[in-house]
């Protein structure tokens, strides 16, 4: 069977990995696999593509260039014809781009949206073409996998409908992680955040919960490892409120792994999330972690989340999970560990597998 993959690109985001990662999980399960990149030609993840086909069609077209979108749909089009599947990795390009190549061809397509789209235009504010766009695609398009259920029921929110029949969840994976060393935090605590430093991420928490954490005798430290616009906001600020010799920023980084086994705590403090694979690699790793209530993240701790999410998203109510998990640190570490073998990559591949291999059948004014 051959399977598509449309996404704007293969760089060092969440969904390029995950599109990777399940491309060759795919692979190595029978099926072929063909990566689209629609908008930028860098492949980060090499060693995870060499048994995939990867085309870059950002030569080809531009969305800012009409004179190029003709040539465009016609080289998307000869894909889709020689596919099984199409999964349309994001919204945006690679929504747009599926759909119209896709019209009037046996093709079946596929959406897979990996956050909580109704958050995410509530908080960022979508651009109202693109939104009408999306929500009219969406509407239409009656096969979508989700990354959690929280990103399935803001879509169905966001759209004004009830959540579809073959709307389905396969959450995120990742590979075993190294197992830290059960032990108690150390003094100064050792924090780390993983990530693109911007506004959904909330920088400011950071340094709210290191203000929280002092306030309370408590001295911790935070690792920073990302970049992103905020950076340069986060130093200054940090100088201004005198936490500047608290904080490091180490920049992108691969060898997250090594970071954190260093680490005591994971700090997460977006506003939004689907199915964060940052979350997933400390669970592996037994990472205990301290969250905002950031969606489909809750989903992860299972039955009992209030050990890891703070009640509000306030550094005051990080800071007061950082401590109650202290005493408790090692049983965490165990449970998260524990708790990730529901996101084994053999157990969810298989899910996807069995997807692929299942046509529904749809309403055929629809699809």
């Amino acid at each position: 069977m051959n399977i598509t993959i449309f996404l704007r690109g293969l760089g060092l985001g969440g969904v390029e990995r995950c599109a990777a990662v399940v491309g060759e999980g795919l692979v190595e399960r029978g099926f072929n696999v063909t990566l689209v990149t629609l908008g930028d030609a860098t492949n980060r993840w090499t060693s995870r593509t060499d048994k995939l086909k990867v085309v870059d069609l950002s030569s080809v077209w531009h969305p800012k260039k009409p004179w190029t979108w003709l040539a465009g749909w016609r080289a998307a089009r000869a894909l889709a014809r020689q596919s099984d599947v199409l999964i349309a990795a994001t919204f945006l390009m690679p929504l747009y781009m599926a759909w119209a190549a896709t019209r009037g061809l046996p093709t079946r397509l596929i959406g897979w949206v990996h956050g909580p789209l109704g958050d995410l235009d509530r908080n960022a504010r979508m651009n109202p073409i693109h939104r009408l766009a999306c929500q009219s695609l969406y509407r239409r398009l009656q096969e979508l996998v989700f990354v959690s259920n929280h990103a399935r029921a803001s879509m169905a929110t966001w759209l004004g409908q009830p959540e579809g029949a073959h709307w389905q969840v396969i959450p995120n994976f990742v590979e075993d992680a190294a197992l830290r060393p059960p032990h108690y935090p150390t003094n100064p605590l050792r924090l780390l955040f993983v990530g693109r430093i911007d506004v959904e991420k909330q920088p400011a928490l950071w340094l709210d919960t290191l203000a929280a954490l002092v306030a309370k005798n408590r001295l911790a430290k935070l690792t920073v490892v990302g970049d992103g616009p905020l950076r340069g906001w986060v130093d200054s600020e940090a100088q201004r409120r005198g936490l500047h010799q608290l904080i490091e920023f180490t920049g992108a980084r691969d060898d997250v792994g090594a970071f954190m086994q260093r680490a005591d705590f994971l700090l997460l403090t977006s506003w939004f999330e689907g199915c964060p694979l940052v979350v997933l690699e400390a669970m592996k790793a037994g990472l205990p972690v301290v969250s905002t209530n950031a969606g489909g993240v809750v989903e992860l701790f299972g039955d009992e989340p209030d050990d890891f999410v703070a009640a509000e998203a306030t550094g005051t109510a990080l800071a007061e999970v950082i401590l109650a998990q202290e005493p408790k640190h090692p049983a965490l570490s165990a449970r998260l560990k524990l708790r990730s073998h529901a996101f084994d990559a053999p157990v969810l591949l298989n899910r996807w597998a069995v997807l692929l291999n299942t046509r529904p059948v749809l309403d055929a004014q629809v699809q």
